[in-house]
């Protein structure tokens, strides 16, 4: 149930990939969690683009320079251990790349920060959840 925040200048995806790219994303990240690939639980998995100006990044404190893109990974504490971190980080960065057309041997313009949230700091629809619930949710669970 990963909230996940992904920083780019603008142009840096063009909205037809952005779509391809939510799926294969939220694919790697159930994956990486160890989450059922139903619909219930892809439907608790968001993802936010935020587009920046020109002028709005700056690189080694200027603007401009590289296209780099940030990815903000928030998931419950506990559900990504050290090796579905490493999962995770690989799954994504070779996704966004595949999204940018980049070579094997490219750089890949990506940082990755990854926040584990504690579950009673997660409050969905005025509850909390934990990770036992998306990982065995109700078999007539319905996407919300």
């Amino acid at each position: 149930m990963p909230l996940i925040y992904i920083n780019a200048p603008v142009g840096t995806f063009e909205p037809a990939k952005r779509d391809e790219l939510a799926d294969t994303l939220t694919t790697i990240a159930l994956d990486a969690e160890s989450l059922p690939n139903t619909p219930f639980v892809r439907s608790t998995t968001w993802i936010y683009f935020r587009d920046y100006d020109d002028g709005t990044v700056y690189h080694g404190g200027k603007p401009g320079g590289r296209k780099v893109i940030s990815i903000e990974v928030n998931a419950f504490q506990g559900g990504l251990d050290a090796m579905a971190k490493k999962k995770l980080i690989s799954g994504f960065t070779g996704a966004i790349a595949k999204t940018l057309g980049l070579k094997q041997a490219d750089l890949v313009p990506v940082y990755i920060v990854l926040r584990d949230v504690p579950t009673i700091d997660w409050g969905v629809f005025g509850e909390t959840i934990t990770l036992d619930d998306l990982r065995n949710p109700a078999a007539d669970a319905a996407p919300i």
